[in-house]
């Protein structure tokens, strides 16, 4: 049973895939379809062995998307009005703290959120830190109030204790 459910997740996970594939690529040839097909394919097939105790909340994860885009449109108003000031007020700044996720894909959904946010760049990401430059002290900041650590980790409910 445990392997008919593997083998349903993995089509899934490469049907998701190659829709997203076929829509963003543009192009409706057989060259670029059969590409989709075998990159989707072997994608799902590597990515079973890495499903961590986290369960992964779609609904959640849904809602976290418009968030991280309005919050990407805010930072690259902040990041344009500093660039444009006539007083360059960047005072770039490493900031290191605990990433509030537990996980690997959390660490990873918080990484690439955090460099997606215009002003800030994730440099390296641990179990027991995340390590960001940001672009000036607001930006750091924000990091360090970990609005978007409390939104990853709805994202990926924890398994009971």
């Amino acid at each position: 049973m445990e392997l008919r459910q593997s083998m349903r997740r993995t089509a899934l996970i490469s049907a998701i895939l190659l829709a997203t594939w076929y829509v963003l690529s543009g192009k409706f040839d057989v060259l670029h379809f059969g590409t989709g097909v075998i990159t989707a394919v072997v994608i799902a097939l590597l990515y079973r062995g890495m499903a961590d105790a986290c369960r992964f909340r779609p609904g959640q994860f849904l809602l976290f998307l418009p968030w991280l885009f309005v919050q990407v449109v805010i930072s690259n108003l902040r990041v344009a009005r500093l660039v444009f000031s006539r007083r360059m007020a960047i005072r770039p700044v490493f900031l290191s703290q605990p990433p509030g996720v537990v996980g690997d894909r959390a660490l990873t959904l918080l990484g690439c959120s955090v460099s997606l946010t215009p002003g800030t760049l994730t440099v390296d990401v641990g179990q027991d830190e995340i390590f960001v430059h940001a672009l000036d002290q607001k930006s750091a900041d924000d990091l360090r109030d970990e609005l978007m650590s409390r939104r990853v980790r709805r994202i990926f409910k924890a398994p009971a204790q």
